[in-house]
């Protein structure tokens, strides 16, 4: 299997941590599931260290737990979870696009506008919208010249945005909703726009928030 992202840039473990995260935030290794180092060896391709290095790294970042003799525990997110990585990924979102409004290069803003235009058109396209909201928070994060918050930020956006595709009901409903936010977030970041892309993050947090009421109330 060629790993998804897997460009030259790329160590091998941060390809088998770039595949691997992949495949629990969209579901091929399911909530509550084990799965095991050969496993994944067979399933990316990538040899044991590399593996053993992305699912440490996973474990740091509540994606896995790792079960001695039983394998690699893919643990389930509930509504309490992810009220709780809410609370920080909140104001760490709007930290971020404030950032990103005053330090972004002339080519990261208009990567910002051309992504802004797809979510605009994206409809329920789920594949395409999900890898679309996986390359804004890449870029808004990158934007902000801030590993510290990088490091601390796409953690948190990753497990939320793997509860969401978890919970989706109506596909094309949720879809303009987040999509709308996410876009504002980018057109407010590329026009230098500070106080358009922090009410966007916070709106986009706001409609978290009720997402995962919503779910909890249907589980």
């Amino acid at each position: 299997m060629t790993p998804k992202n897997g460009s030259p840039e790329l160590t091998l473990s941060q390809q088998a941590y770039s595949v691997i995260e992949d495949m629990i935030i969209s579901g091929s290794i399911p909530a509550g599931s084990y799965i095991t180092e050969p496993e994944l060896v067979e399933k990316t391709g990538l040899g044991r260290t590399p593996i053993r290095e992305a699912l440490q790294r996973l474990a740091r970042e509540h994606m896995v737990t790792i079960r001695p003799r039983r394998g690699i525990y893919v643990p389930s997110l509930e509504y309490e979870t992810e009220l709780r990585i809410l609370e920080v990924r909140r104001e760490l979102d709007v930290v971020a696009v404030r950032l990103a409004a005053r330090r972004a290069s002339d080519d990261q803003r208009s990567r910002m506008r051309s992504l802004a235009a797809q979510l605009e058109q994206i409809g329920s396209d789920f594949p395409t919208y999900a890898e679309t909201i996986r390359e804004t928070h890449q870029l808004l994060a990158a934007a902000t010249k801030n590993t510290y918050l990088v490091e601390s930020l796409l953690p948190l956006q990753n497990l939320s945005r793997r509860y969401w595709i978890s919970n989706v009901v109506d596909v094309e409903k949720e879809i303009a909703a987040s999509s709308g936010c996410h876009l504002r977030m980018l057109r407010g970041a590329a026009d230098m726009d500070v106080d358009a892309a922090e009410k966007a993050a916070y709106d986009l947090n706001d409609y978290l928030v009720d997402y995962a009421t919503r779910a909890a109330q249907m589980a």
